[in-house]
């Protein structure tokens, strides 16, 4: 990887850190300490990433409108939910998402309610890999401190306007929030259902705090609500002193260890508007992106230029002929012939787990991948989008001085109700490629943000 800048960046404004870098790091651990964040134990960066501000707005544009595609694909793929489970190859009684509400009406208007794409900017620019479209997706919190830290260090300790600007996820999701409880004639109150279980911070919530504190500061009434304090924490059954809620939580990651879901039916039951709602995590399914790159019926010329525009080529992996570079072939041979090309990835999954890189595993596991999904019907296959590499100045092993590595970050726009809410980026500070997650694959983290003219 060379240390060039990608032509999709190239307009960013140079930054000028006032601070030097032990104070940064001090910084950095303070505003992030008990987040879950590898600061303390690998070279931290000493500036976000930056973008050009067209290039910005870009990613928040086409999220939204492929969002809406998505949402818009699981509705149409049958009228009922029973059917939209089948079409994605699930149970019909929707036993893998336990959570669904009575309130058909609730589970559409929200379904798409929050978002966090993840996009690798390749030569030809931004290219959406999947959604994770949930309320337990990581980004906000540390993309809100981590703006911070930049807004410290680069407005010279105070003295000055930072040269740059960025969506504040916790503002954009508060004021979602303020949306819903207006519309809906409700009271200005937030539940935080989840637990520090969920970002592995066991021993403290502060977490969750941070956006409890953003939200009450916006004169709204909020608390983070762990499992035991449910349902009775929240006024049941006698009364529900919170209308509205934000699943901070997967339902996989609880029943893994046993945690009873119970008190959250009980939640539901009583009202309590948990957004987004269970018929988010449809949209997440990896074969609804699949289903818009191979085309659906419905879509328009402006959808499939959209699609075709952003979104890598993937497809099902199934026994089926395919479209592949302007000619239909057989898929399971193209896997097997063309394994440096793609990527294999369950339809079901989170964190970078059930990911399979071609380039980057031994032919042998492929092809007995390749076996397992065609046999299971489950996973996606999307062509491999080598990231162009971007020049980001991090601490050198010592801590005391910079330097500048070219890593390959996977960027994360985030909507909340729609509306741009940040921008999260994860990255290996070595420089290296592959399934970047914080959670096993040890990625680090970082905040997205944009030039400001001055």
């Amino acid at each position: 990887m060379t240390g060039r800048t990608p032509p999709w960046t190239t307009d960013r404004p140079t930054l000028e850190r006032a601070l030097p870098v032990a104070e940064v790091l001090r910084i950095l651990r303070h505003e992030l300490r008990d987040c879950g964040t590898r600061i303390d134990t690998e070279r931290a960066p000493l500036e976000p990433f930056v973008l050009s501000r067209r290039a910005y707005e870009e990613l928040f544009s086409a999220a939204a409108g492929l969002l809406a595609l998505l949402r818009r694909a699981v509705l149409e793929s049958a009228p009922t939910r029973a059917g939209r489970l089948s079409a994605l190859g699930l149970a019909p009684d929707g036993h893998q998402y336990p959570l669904f509400s009575d309130d058909e009406d609730f589970e559409e208007r929200y379904c798409a309610a929050m978002a966090r794409p993840d996009v690798i900017i390749g030569a030809q620019g931004p290219q959406f890999i999947e959604f994770n479209v949930s309320g337990a997706f990581g980004g906000p919190a540390e993309t809100h401190l981590l703006t911070r830290v930049w807004n410290e260090v680069y407005a010279h300790g105070g003295k000055g306007d930072a040269p740059f600007f960025g969506h504040d996820p916790l503002a954009a999701r508060a004021a979602f929030f303020e949306r819903v409880c207006n519309e809906a004639g409700l009271p200005r109150s937030v539940a935080l259902v989840g637990s520090p279980y969920e970002q592995d911070k066991a021993a403290t919530s502060r977490y969750y705090d941070i956006e409890v504190d953003v939200l009450r500061r916006r004169g709204m009434h909020a608390e983070f609500f762990e499992p035991d304090r449910l349902p009775h924490g929240l006024g049941l059954p006698e009364r529900l002193d919170y209308p509205v809620g934000l699943r901070y939580f997967a339902t996989a990651d609880w029943t893994a260890r046993g945690q009873s879901l119970d008190p959250v039916r009980s939640v539901l039951a009583s009202g309590c508007l948990l957004l987004p709602s269970q018929s988010s995590y449809l949209l997440a399914n990896k074969k609804v992106l699949a289903w818009l790159s191979e085309g659906l019926p419905w879509m328009s010329e402006t959808d499939r230029a959209l699609v075709g525009r952003y979104v890598p080529w993937s497809r099902v992996v199934r026994e089926t002929k395919a479209e592949w570079r302007g000619r239909y072939v057989d898929l399971p041979e193209l896997l097997l012939a063309g394994q440096e090309q793609f990527v294999l990835k369950k339809a079901i999954g989170m964190m970078g787990r059930e990911v399979l890189i071609g380039r980057l595993t031994t032919p042998a596991q492929w092809a007995a991948t390749v076996e397992r999904a065609l046999a299971d019907e489950d996973s996606i296959v999307q062509l491999y989008t080598e990231s162009v590499p971007y020049a980001l100045e991090m601490c050198d092993a010592s801590e005391t001085a910079a330097e500048r590595v070219a890593v390959a970050p996977v960027l994360s726009p985030m909507l909340f109700g729609g509306r741009p809410g940040g921008c999260y980026a994860r990255y290996f500070p070595s420089g290296e490629s592959g399934v970047v997650s914080v959670y096993g694959q040890g990625a680090m983290e970082n905040a997205v943000l944009t030039g400001v003219p001055r």
